[in-house]
């Protein structure tokens, strides 16, 4: 049986809509590359328009994430969601769309959603 992820995240966006409409933070909900949705908050926070195109992006690591802190991303994803462990809160370097850097927080989040790992991410931008 092949599993809809589009399904899969339109759901998602609709269970968490009153987080992703309401808060302080950019937030997202990551099922992979291909598959993810954010607020308002994010997008502009990475320099896109829309929550859409911010969505429509590859790459996730290499396009959200400054190359220096993809290892310590990666690590915290891999040991924290997919295992999955525990809520973990820490900083990085984002990447925004014109290919310039912030220092951002970020509180992962291990969710399970029909059997799969989600990471559901909330992130603010803090002062250099």
């Amino acid at each position: 049986m092949t599993t809809n992820h589009a399904a899969i995240v339109e759901e998602l966006a609709e269970q968490y809509r009153t987080v992703l409409d309401a808060s302080p933070d950019g937030v997202y909900l990551w099922l992979d590359d291909e598959h993810k949705v954010c607020n308002a908050r994010l997008a502009k926070m990475f320099g896109y328009a829309y929550a859409a195109e911010w969505a429509a992006t590859s790459s996730f690591l290499e396009t959200f994430v400054a190359p220096e802190d993809r290892d310590c991303y990666a690590w915290n994803y891999q040991n924290r969601v997919l295992a999955p462990a525990f809520p973990v809160t820490f900083r990085f370097r984002g990447r925004r769309k014109d290919g310039s850097t912030f220092s951002a927080e970020t509180d992962m989040i291990p969710v399970a959603w029909k059997g799969h790992p989600v990471a559901y991410h909330f992130v603010r931008q803090i002062a250099e």
